[in-house]
């Protein structure tokens, strides 16, 4: 292999071959309960893990630091992961992500049950636990598209963004507040059987990924040559490069919105609480929605329109929620923002899985995410300067006007979507390779 130069990958014949429900095959079933799994103990955390932080401090800024311990490591460790993991076995790093993860619920629920916890061994476990799940993030996105095929990618996506929505906005934060007020370590400590039965899981998904690598030692690059490597193809995939921009334009607009959503809430819909919570349950439905009709909009629409639409429609809805009296219509509108938000991720990440070769996935998606990541307190920081100067609804206009640009600029790429993998050069034209046992090299 050239050295820079991914190799063309062959569809993986694990994706191509033998079919479990719905026509997809058995390893993906597999990956599906097993993220699922796992995302029933990540909603177990969003409502139980800042129920401990209180229990332990009173102090609002070592509260806010356990809200965003589990983001920070984005920050740090994104780019770097992003080259480990197109070097290493991917089925291997699920395995020991969701592996470390088991141990460090585990000891915060043995501490928890022993009274030994305490703020800052919640900082570190969630710092540690933030840190495994970008391994396993990344990972996942790389294998996806081996298992199933490229023909499959919108489809199996679709799953993926409806059992995330379920488990870690429904079912998971409800269980995880009731079952801290049954017992404070009870959370913690299902949470580690739900990465165990992950680990289980995912042990049964058969042959082995690891990306195409240089023919001897000599011609392997230094992380840090790959870590550049992958972002000189995000910047030169012309479409790639335009959905990272638009990403960073809908992570900032909707970061500027719902970083005043519970103010406005309060004071202009005059909702308390519980109020509050059913807005939220509101956008997940829309969530839901979405991963229902992903799909059969992605066959019906074209690929060039779909994008830029559901990210205009989210203008629209943000646009007329800066006017919303109504509790009613604000549900409404966060409903089918909720819609458009997952038909944006579905679509995207599917192209996204399509174009990237095999040997780069890690690195782009990586960064990819990086960018989406890091967008978002830039625009809760503009929202709340707007909404301090010129008043609430001040945030959520300006939500609009981001996500009104990230629609034109998905709409004006570079290039069609849908180009992916069958056109182009060999760097975009590789399919998925999987190291399995039906198909070694």
């Amino acid at each position: 292999m050239t050295r820079g130069v991914p190799e063309p990958r062959r569809e993986s014949r694990r994706g191509a071959g033998a079919s479990g429900p719905r026509g997809l095959p058995r390893d993906f079933w597999l990956l599906w309960i097993a993220a699922a799994v796992s995302g029933l103990g990540d909603g177990l955390e969003l409502s139980a893990f800042p129920l401990l932080a209180t229990e332990w401090t009173g102090d609002p800024v070592l509260v806010a630091a356990a809200a965003a311990a589990a983001q920070a490591p984005w920050l740090f460790l994104g780019l770097p992961v992003g080259g480990l993991v197109d070097r290493w076995d991917r089925r291997a790093v699920l395995l020991i992500a969701d592996g470390c993860r088991a141990l460090l619920v585990a000891a915060l629920a043995v501490a928890v049950a022993s009274g030994r916890g305490s703020i800052w061994l919640l900082l570190v476990v969630l710092f540690a636990l933030g840190s495994a799940q970008i391994f396993f993030d990344t990972s996942v996105q790389a294998v996806i598209p081996a298992v199933v095929g490229s023909g499959s990618l919108v489809r199996a996506n679709s799953l993926l963004q409806g059992s995330s929505t379920v488990l870690v906005q429904f079912t998971g934060p409800a269980a995880g507040a009731a079952l801290f007020a049954v017992a404070h370590w009870l959370p913690a400590g299902i949470d580690a059987v739900s990465y165990l039965l992950g680990v289980l899981l995912l042990a049964g998904v058969r042959g082995r990924f690891r990306p195409a690598r240089p023919s001897s030692p000599e011609e392997t690059p230094s992380l840090r040559h790959s870590v550049a490597e992958g972002l000189r193809w995000l910047r030169d995939d012309p479409v790639v490069r335009v959905l990272s921009l638009a990403t960073v334009l809908l992570g900032m607009g909707s970061a500027a919105a719902w970083g005043v959503m519970v103010l406005l809430a309060r004071h202009r819909w005059h909702l308390d609480g519980s109020g509050y919570g059913l807005l939220l349950t509101a956008g997940a439905l829309g969530g839901v929605a979405g991963s229902l009709i992903a799909a059969p909009l992605a066959r019906r629409v074209p690929n060039r329109l779909l994008p830029a639409c559901s990210a205009a429609g989210s203008a629209v809805a943000f646009g007329l929620l800066a006017v919303a009296r109504s509790a009613v219509v604000a549900a409404i509108l966060l409903a089918f923002n909720g819609l458009m938000v997952v038909v944006w991720n579905v679509v995207t990440v599917s192209e996204r899985q399509a174009r990237i070769p095999d040997a780069l996935t890690g690195r782009v998606t990586a960064a990819y995410r990086v960018l989406a990541w890091g967008s978002m307190p830039l625009g809760g920081l503009l929202g709340g300067a707007s909404a301090s100067v010129l008043g609430l609804r001040s945030a959520v206009l300006l939500a609009a006007l981001l996500l009104a640009l990230a629609a034109l600029l998905a709409g004006a790429g570079l290039a069609p979507l849908g180009t992916g993998a069958s056109r182009g050069s060999p760097r975009r034209t590789a399919e998925r390779t999987a190291q399995g046992s039906a198909d070694q090299r």
